[in-house]
Formats: C-alpha cells, sequence, structure tokens
C-alpha cells in the first residue's frame, strides 16, 4: 500500500527499451582527467628523478644526495603546514617566515645571552610565536584587517625588530650542543630533522581532518555565511588558526637552529618562504585537487627541491633557485585556482 507522494514507479530494464539507472552520486568512476590530477605530480617526480639520476648518477642519484634534500625541506615542510591553516579558512599569513626567524632568535638568545636552558629557550620560542600569531588573528578576525596587508605589515616590523636586536649578526655561541648536532643526526638513515616534520605534517593533517575543529576551519575557508549560519564560531576559528600557525613557525624557527647552527636573523623573508608558500597551492593540484592538503604539499616539496637540485647538480648556477621558486609560486597558484574552478566554481584562494 502506498500513499500519495510515496509511490515508486520502476525504470524499464534497458534491454526492455528503457534507459539505465543514473550513476549513484559518490560511485562515479574516476576519469582520466581525474586521476592525472591527483597523480600526475607523482608520475612527474618519478620521471625527473629517472632522468636526473641518468644524468647524474655519481652525484644526484646517491644516498647522500637523497638526504641533502630531504633535509633541506625539513624546515619549510613545518613552515609550509603553518602556511596552509589560515588558507583552510579563507586567509594569508605572509609574516610566517618573519615569525620563523624571531623563534629562531629569541631560543638562540635565550641560550646564548642569558644561559637559559635549552628547555626554557624552547618554551620562549613557541610562545613568542603563538603571540604573534594570535596578534595576527585579532587584527584580522575580530578588527577585519585583510590578511596580507596585517601579515605583511606584522612580517616587516618583526624583521626590522629582529635586525635592531642583533644588528643583522647571528646569534651562535653558547647553544645547546644537542640541538645544534640534531642538524647532522639521522635516524635509521633518515634525517632526524625531516622525521621531526613528518611527525608535524601527521599531527596537521591530523587536526586539520579528524577534528571537529579542522572541520569547522575548512567549512569556513568555503563559505564564510553558511558556516555562520550553521552556528560555526567563524571569527574565533579564524583567530586560532593563526595561533596555530604562529606556533608552527615557532617550531620551524627552533629547527633552523638546528639546521643552520645559529639563529640567523637573515631568513624569514619573502624569498625564505618562496618554496613553502609554492607547495601549497601546488599541493592543492594533486592527490585532492581543488583542497589544500598534508600530503600533496609534502609531495610538492620533494618535488620543487628535488628540481633545484637536480639543476644545479647539472651545472646551473645557484640564482635559479631563486627563479624557480618565484616562477613555481605564480604557476602553482594559477594551476590551483584553476583545478578549484573547475571543481568547485571558485576563483579565491584567501584574502
Amino acid at each position: 500500500m502506498t500513499t500519495p507522494g510515496s509511490q515508486v514507479r520502476e525504470r524499464p530494464h534497458p534491454a526492455d527499451g528503457g534507459t539505465p539507472d543514473p550513476p549513484v552520486p559518490g560511485r562515479r568512476r574516476p576519469s582520466i582527467l581525474d586521476l592525472g590530477e591527483r597523480f600526475g605530480l607523482v608520475v612527474i617526480l618519478v620521471l625527473e628523478i629517472a632522468f636526473f639520476v641518468v644524468l647524474e648518477p655519481e652525484t644526484f642519484g646517491t644516498l647522500a644526495n637523497a638526504r641533502i634534500v630531504t633535509t633541506s625541506i625539513s624546515v619549510l615542510a613545518v613552515l609550509a603546514m603553518g602556511l596552509m591553516l589560515p588558507l583552510l579558512g579563507g586567509r594569508f599569513d605572509v609574516s610566517t617566515g618573519a615569525i620563523l626567524c624571531v623563534s629562531s632568535v629569541a631560543t638562540a638568545s635565550a641560550m646564548s645571552r642569558y644561559g637559559l636552558p635549552l628547555g626554557v629557550a624552547i618554551i620562549i620560542g613557541l610562545v613568542l610565536g603563538c603571540a604573534i600569531g594570535a596578534l595576527n588573528g585579532l587584527v584580522i578576525a575580530y578588527l577585519g584587517v585583510n590578511s596580507i596587508i596585517a601579515t605583511i605589515g606584522t612580517g616587516t616590523v618583526l624583521v626590522g625588530l629582529v635586525q635592531a636586536y642583533t644588528e643583522g649578526l647571528p646569534v651562535q655561541n653558547g647553544l645547546s650542543p644537542w640541538l645544534v648536532e640534531l642538524g647532522n643526526q639521522n635516524l635509521l638513515g633518515v634525517p632526524t630533522l625531516f622525521l621531526i616534520a613528518v611527525v608535524v605534517c601527521f599531527a596537521s593533517w591530523y587536526l586539520i581532518t579528524q577534528t571537529p575543529w579542522g572541520r569547522f576551519l575548512t567549512a569556513t575557508g568555503s563559505n564564510l555565511n553558511a558556516a555562520r549560519l550553521n552556528g560555526i564560531p567563524a571569527r574565533r576559528i579564524v583567530f586560532q588558526s593563526f595561533v596555530v600557525s604562529g606556533l608552527l613557525a615557532g617550531i620551524g624557527g627552533i629547527m633552523q637552529i638546528a639546521a643552520q647552527g645559529s639563529g640567523d636573523p637573515s631568513i624569514g623573508g619573502i624569498p625564505f618562504i618562496l618554496p613553502a608558500l609554492a607547495a601549497v597551492f601546488l599541493g592543492a593540484t594533486t592527490l585532492r585537487p581543488g583542497r589544500y592538503n598534508v600530503g600533496g604539499t609534502l609531495l610538492a616539496l620533494i618535488f620543487i627541491a628535488t628540481t633545484i637540485s637536480g639543476l644545479i647538480l647539472v651545472g646551473l648556477k645557484p640564482w635559479v633557485t631563486d627563479v624557480f621558486n618565484g616562477g613555481a609560486v605564480v604557476v602553482a597558484i594559477a594551476i590551483s585556482a584553476q583545478v578549484r574552478r573547475r571543481r568547485t566554481g571558485s576563483m579565491d584562494v584567501g584574502g
């Protein structure tokens, strides 16, 4: 027995002259284009590695070079996670490099100039990162200042203050030997700094994809008005994303001491963050196209570092690094915007 409005009409079988059932949403088989978007960068990376191994087998195709490449992206991977969180919420944070610089110099100075133990110095660096992130979040989420303008201003002020404090000289005396030596250590043949970066990336992935906070952040970035209508505290979520971004930049600053052996006031500018920024946008075109994602970002960083390493080893001058990083940002943002428009109809990449 049926009631009006609940009658079920059977669709004739195709063999009887009917039409096939429509595909079930969510079960569509991936097309060649979808597979190309998801795994194209993986294929390009494999081909690139094979090309450079054939070209320079004695330098590029060695375990030592693989360790150099993975070590070189360790700090940038953590920095990229800090860049990604505000972007997921629809905002930019271009001050992460400057926050990293402040954390690095502050942690080094706490040990070098004030004789504080490593644990206390690390806490100082992390707290400073969170505090600067909170200031960014307050100005952007609650005062409504454009995120690009606000974080450019913050970053410029921070770089100036660090230069004034250090007089442009690196802080390198009196540092913890354990921290300095960490940059040269391997665990089971893998650089320790890279393993730390992988742990931070995994924690970021879990926060973004497996917690309500991460889903709220993504929803806020996707459609701010819809998020508010659904009861999501959008301002608070955006504010918190900048705090966590500052924390990650602080972690990167401490790792930079291990990688470089000093607190360097010359790092942290826009050129420093370009590879991480390019990786975030390039990563949004692979594995999960149209979405900023941790796996794609890490893959993109490996691709960028591998490309630069190969180009230098075949004889190109070091200036190729700046040229490639700058070009990679432009190309990555353009491709990311096109993929996002094709999949969501939106060209917005944050503001």
